[in-house]
């Protein structure tokens, strides 16, 4: 299958189709939990490992900034997040500064630092979960960064 698919084209057919939905509905849900995604527009799938990892890119109409309506939305079975799409444009650079910020978080909480000043994730700043998140992201730089599918906006 070729992607990015829109989301309305998803059918049955598409790999891990119910995962897929399931994982849609988690990005919509994460983004509508913010005061500033006023409507989501359009959703497109760029990437689709099942419910391990999707990226999806939203157009939205954001309250906070007109300028920044497409947002790499990256959901799975790791804490979700937001990536605006200035200066990343490939589902490639999505990944890397995913494990980046992920990295930066996971450091300050083995070091015993405040994570205020890192990426906010929606998730309790504990060893227990840095630990679990570093396996996750050890994955994402052994085996998905040199294999995603590298799509451009």
């Amino acid at each position: 299958m070729d992607y990015p698919i829109n989301y309305k084209s998803i059918t049955s057919k598409t790999e891990f189709h119910s995962e897929v939905i399931e994982l849609y509905k988690k990005a919509e849900n994460y983004l509508n939990s913010f005061e500033w995604c006023q409507e989501i527009r359009s959703v497109n799938l760029y990437t689709n490992i099942g419910r391990v990892f999707c990226i999806f890119l939203f157009e939205i109409e954001n309250t906070a900034s007109s300028e920044d309506d497409f947002l790499w939305i990256i959901v799975g079975d790791i804490p979700s997040m937001y990536l605006d799409t200035f200066g990343i444009k490939t589902t490639k650079e999505v990944v890397e500064n995913y494990v980046g910020l992920a990295e930066d978080w996971i450091n300050n909480i083995k070091a015993g630092i405040s994570v205020d000043d890192c990426y906010p994730f929606n998730a309790e700043p504990t060893l227990e979960l840095a630990e679990l998140l570093e396996k996750k992201v050890t994955f994402m730089k052994s085996e998905l960064i040199d294999n995603i599918d590298d799509i451009t906006l």
